[in-house]
Order: structure tokens, then sequence, then C-alpha cells
């Protein structure tokens, strides 16, 4: 018998007016009414389905009332982005928002340690309340899907419990490390279903120990195996390098994953942020097979797979600078993207909405079907002298009389 015919003799809990169960649960689970970039539309289809299946597969009562909220808070924000591109704002569907330089780690590679290291400017994070200030703006925008990334986003483990409760309607995905998520730390994300660890791994104990540490593959594995002990829902993020492609897009690795109970896989495109590195890019072969194999598993497998930015090519080009998303840094400074930090924005000073309004986002935008990937995944990364000349004309327009 098809679960929807019963769905509503569960609890009172599931009844939640204006948004019956029964037509929640219909052979679409919903209808995106929102008219959005098709690339947008598709995005909230593979989040949607992903907690639809999440939803027939929980045995918890209180899981399953959290994976309906989640899909009346989605429904609701894509009505708000909506109405915003009605009057001419264009607003992003999700966010990236590095609340912290800090890291417990040193990973070779590692972009954020790498740019904070040009800059030479001492690190700064945002108070809590200004967090909350931003992140509730962008709600209100219908910006609710909110990757958090460091630094070590766990170092600030308690303001992330506390802006979990303040926005219940938020995701937030949060890209780790996983060596600070102790026992402790995981019993209390229980109460947290918002907040999705997402482990970064590199390959098995050999790929993963030679870019981030000796014994941090083992202690990714053990914090899997306890996070799916806890049934809390979680994810990786897998660098792809030109000597790990063949590895960690083989079938039998997916598999070995997925059987600690991983639902969610960002592949991540190595970018050479530093000198010398090139020769990790992918080849032009591989760049161009991601988009398939994210595709093939999303059709194989119940899990959400996702290249960043792979995938870009087939939702039109670049995604950032707010056409699908674009960056936070733990300073409050709106960048296109965290491969290319530069400041289009402060948020120290200006609302959500105006950031999005920013000049230079808005002409990266305009010109996101020139920005196709590369080799090294990053358009932008690829295009650094164009995006510099850019800003510079930016610049000079805004100080230019008339």
């Amino acid at each position: 018998m098809e679960p929807s015919n019963n769905i509503v003799n569960l609890p009172n809990l599931y009844v939640m007016k204006q948004h019956p169960i029964q037509h929640m649960l219909k052979s679409e689970f919903i209808k995106l009414e929102e008219k959005e970039d098709s690339f947008l539309s598709e995005f909230n289809n593979k989040v949607i389905k992903l907690f639809k299946n999440a939803f027939w597969k929980s045995k918890s009562l209180k899981y399953k009332v959290f994976l309906l909220k989640t899909i009346i808070f989605q429904r609701k924000a894509t009505r708000r982005r909506a109405k915003y591109n009605l009057h001419g704002t264009h607003v992003p569907a999700f966010l990236i928002f590095s609340v912290t330089h800090r890291c417990n780690l040193r990973c070779k590679g590692c972009y954020a340690n790498t740019f904070r290291d040009l800059s030479g400017i001492p690190p700064k994070e945002l108070e809590l309340n200004k967090m909350e200030q931003i992140l509730g703006e962008a709600n209100d925008a219908g910006s609710n899907i909110v990757l958090l990334a460091g630094g070590e986003p766990f170092v600030r483990v308690k303001e992330l419990f506390h802006l979990a409760t303040k926005f219940p309607q938020i995701i937030f995905p949060v890209f780790t490390n996983g060596t600070l998520l102790n026992q402790d730390i995981i019993q209390t994300l229980k109460k947290h279903r918002n907040i999705i660890p997402v482990l970064s791994i590199e390959g098995h104990m050999v790929e993963t120990d030679a870019r981030r540490g000796e014994g941090i593959y083992k202690n990714i594995l053990n914090v899997m195996q306890l996070l799916n002990q806890n049934a809390i829902f979680f994810g990786t993020s897998i660098t792809l390098t030109r000597k790990n492609f063949t590895l960690v897009t083989n079938q039998s690795f997916i598999e070995s994953i997925l059987g600690y109970g991983c639902k969610l896989f960002f592949y991540i495109d190595y970018v050479p942020v530093i000198s010398g590195t090139e020769e990790l890019m992918l080849t032009e072969e591989q760049a161009e097979s991601i988009p398939q194999i994210t595709t093939k598993y999303q059709s194989e497998y119940p899990a959400l797979f996702i290249g960043f930015p792979g995938d870009e090519e087939k939702m039109g080009g670049c995604l950032s600078s707010g056409r699908g998303f674009f960056h936070i840094s733990p300073e409050g400074y709106v960048e296109p993207c965290p491969f290319a930090p530069v400041q289009a924005a402060d948020l120290n000073e200006v609302s959500f909405l105006d950031a999005l309004q920013s000049p230079l986002l808005k002409a990266i935008r305009a010109n996101h079907d020139k920005l196709v990937e590369t080799q090294s995944g990053c358009a932008l990364w690829e295009n650094q002298e164009w995006l510099r000349d850019l800003n510079l004309q930016v610049k000079a327009k805004k100080v230019t009389p008339g």
C-alpha cells in the first residue's frame, strides 16, 4: 500500500494549518510555484527529492516532522524569492558563509589559509548579533540554505547551535574536518536537525591523511559511524584532483561511503590557489565528465550529488555573485565566490538586499554565460585578470561624476 494513503492517520503532530499532508505527499510531493531560472528549479527539485527520500526511509517520528516542516519552509522561500524577482531583485537560493578563519588543521592547498596568509591582514570574525542580523535578512528574502565554511566552523560550536535554534527554517550544511565532533556535540546535533555536518575527505586513508594529517581518515570514519548510529543526516565533501579522480568517482568508493550512512556528496574541483600545484588540476576530460557522473549517481543512489563548480555548466554558467549564491567572509564582506575574494559589499555597512545590488555582483551576473568552467574548476579564478579589470571599472564609475 502506498504510504500516502495512510498519512492522514498519523498523529495530529503532522497536521499543519494551510499545508494538508495529503497534498504535500502526492506523486510530485511538492510543486514549486515559483518560475525561477532553470538552474534554481533544478536545485530546488534535487533538495525536495532528497527530503522526500529521507522522509520515507526514516523511522523516527520526530525526524519526519522536521522533514515536513523543512519542505514547507523551502516552498515559502521559493515564493519569497519569486516575489523579489518580480520587483527586479534576484535573490540566490543559497549562501556560502565562512564563519571563521580559525582551524585546528593545516591542510595542504587549503584556499582559506592561502587567501588569509596572502592578505597579511589580521583575521576578524563577525559578532554573533551581526551574524543573526545577516541571516535574518537573508531568510526574509528567501535564501534559507546557508553553507557554513571556514576555517573550521565547529570552533564556534556554541554560536552555531544558537543560530540553528534561532533560525529553524534555515538548513545549515557545515563543511568540517570532523575532528571536533565529539560525543557531546553529536548528542546536541540530534536537537538541531537543520545542521548537516559535511565531512571532508580526499579518498581513502592514504589520500586523506596525506593532505589533512595522520589519523584524520580513521577519525572521520569513526565520526561517520557515530552520526549514523544517532540517525543524524550528514554528507561528505571531496576535493577532486587529477590524482584521486578515478578513485573517488568510482562506484565501489561511493557505495563504501554510503554504507556509513552518508546521504550527501559534494565534489569540489581543486583550484590551484597555491602556485606550483597546477598538476593537481583535473584534466579536460575529467572536468567535462563531472555533470554526467553526478547525474548518473543521482539516479542510482538515495543521496544528493552536487559538483561544484563542475555542475554549473549544465546550469547556464557561473552561479556566483548572487545568481545562485555568493560568499560572505568571516569579516562580513560579500564576495562573488570563495575562490574570488574580491570585496563587493560590506554587510557591516549595508543590508543583505542592498548587497545583492552591488555593481560588481550585477556586472558578473550579466556575464555569467561567458564564465564557462575550465580545468581549474572555478571560472572566476581562471579569469582573475578580467575580474580585476571589471572591479576597477565598477569602482571608477562609482567615483566618476554623473
